[in-house]
């Protein structure tokens, strides 16, 4: 029997690496080789080269909306090119390359989980047209303040030294004083929420593709009918004690943190009301 992949969807911040590291406790493969977020170095540099065909970037995905058809076309053949050549390899390991050398016929359970699906959506479907897709999706005010303080922690741990001044020299190359010079703002955190989410929302219109919604905080309140709807899902059973594990990854006080914050409950005063907020059932929580 032969598997389609799981594509993992969802903004940054919004429990998407939790996700995959539950589905990995219930055996589906996400990678032999995986970055400290669990996304696969294979995909990710994928999604990465296939914003930057549009000068689009992760946190400025606003470009790759504008694709046509033959562009659409010309950027699948390339990809196509790459998931059939020696470099899956970086995904599958050694051992699992030598024995199967191509992704479309795997015997077994497998995905990948990076944010940049929910821009790059279009392509892999048509890649991959079987493939289960799953969107996590999180309140919009503790995403883009994880965001804002990731931003901050990077620039306050900056420190100047000889491959910066190289990198100077020549101009070339990053100095990763911030990964992302918009996100310092709570309110281009929340643009950037209602990018990947109508991008998503839009694919699955256009395309009447299902795609399974998991909301983030009901998945910390109650994982294990969510972790049962997901395996329903899939129509796969699972050993109950690899469940049991999965639960344990899972950490209940992330839920509405923002809540405790007088400047962040503000904020969220401001954007309650927006369309996506509504829809999603964030509107009221205060």
């Amino acid at each position: 029997m032969e598997y389609p992949p799981i594509i993992i969807v969802g903004m940054h911040r919004s429990g998407t690496s939790l996700l995959s590291r539950v589905l990995q406790k219930c055996g589906i493969f996400m990678g032999a080789s995986r970055d400290p977020n669990n996304e696969s170095f294979f995909f990710l540099e994928l999604n990465d080269w296939l914003l930057a065909q549009t000068n689009a970037t992760w946190d400025n995905p606003y470009n790759f909306r504008f694709i046509d058809d033959t562009f659409k076309e010309t950027l699948i053949k390339a990809v196509k090119i790459s998931i059939s050549s020696f470099r899956i390899l970086k995904f599958l390991g050694i051992r699992r390359f030598l024995k199967y050398r191509k992704l479309d016929n795997l015997p077994f359970l497998w995905g990948w989980k990076d944010p940049r699906n929910s821009i790059t959506l279009n392509i892999w479907s048509e890649i991959f047209p079987q493939a289960k897709i799953i969107h996590i999706y999180r309140n919009p005010v503790d995403v883009a303040e994880s965001l804002r303080k990731r931003v901050l922690k990077n620039k306050n741990n900056f420190r100047w030294n000889y491959k910066h001044t190289i990198k100077s020299m020549f101009a070339k190359g990053k100095l990763n004083f911030v990964d992302s010079v918009r996100l310092q703002f709570l309110e281009e955190g929340f643009k950037l929420w209602e990018e990947y989410l109508s991008s998503i929302y839009d694919f699955e219109k256009r395309s009447d593709k299902r795609i399974l919604h998991l909301k983030y905080e009901e998945f910390l309140e109650n994982p294990d009918s969510t972790i049962e709807t997901i395996l329903n899902y899939f129509n796969i059973s699972v050993d109950k004690d690899r469940v049991k594990e999965a639960v344990a990854l899972i950490n209940t006080s992330r839920s509405y943190a923002f809540l405790s914050n007088k400047h962040l409950v503000k904020f969220y005063e401001n954007i309650k009301e927006k369309p996506l907020v509504r829809k999603l059932g964030y509107h009221n929580l205060c």
